[in-house]
């Protein structure tokens, strides 16, 4: 082998080794971007169930805000109820005046402890009351009667 074939070899190893040492610089690039982008899937799946759960807890307390009322809504509904059934007959001559009927409804919660609501708020669910079912009609209730002993 003379000189020329000699450095021609010695280059062509060169140039392997390079070729060699850059193929390996590539791969471990390659599993560092790997690396990377698993580590950003995470952050992302992190974030994303922070928003979520933020999400989720804005969501309670505003059900929270909602569902209050509405258990104040059943607990006027429910006085209203109880006051109805255990204070009215049915009788179509009579008629009581609606501060007669409202005055009433405050005694009665007073004595069983509830709280009684505004007039206007007992007089629209009063009116859908049944069995007796009471007309409203020109401020006074007809179609039922209070029951003599619970004035």
């Amino acid at each position: 082998m003379n000189q020329a074939e000699r450095i021609r070899e010695s280059e062509a190893m060169d140039s392997f080794d390079r070729i060699s040492r850059q193929e390996k610089k590539i791969r471990h690039l390659e599993m560092e971007l790997n690396d990377l982008r698993q580590g950003l899937a995470i952050v992302q799946d992190f974030y994303n169930d922070l928003e979520h759960a933020s999400e989720d807890r804005e969501a309670a307390i505003r059900l929270g805000q909602v569902m209050v009322p509405l258990l104040d809504d059943d607990r006027d509904f429910n006085g209203i109820w109880s006051f109805h059934g255990e204070l009215f007959v049915a009788d179509p001559s009579a008629h009581i005046p609606y501060a007669e009927m409202y005055g009433t409804f405050v005694r009665y919660c007073k004595k069983t402890g509830r709280k009684p609501v505004e007039q206007e708020v007992f007089e629209f669910i009063f009116a859908r009351m049944e069995n007796p079912g009471p007309v409203s009609d020109r401020g006074e209730w007809k179609g039922c009667r209070l029951l003599p002993d619970r004035k």
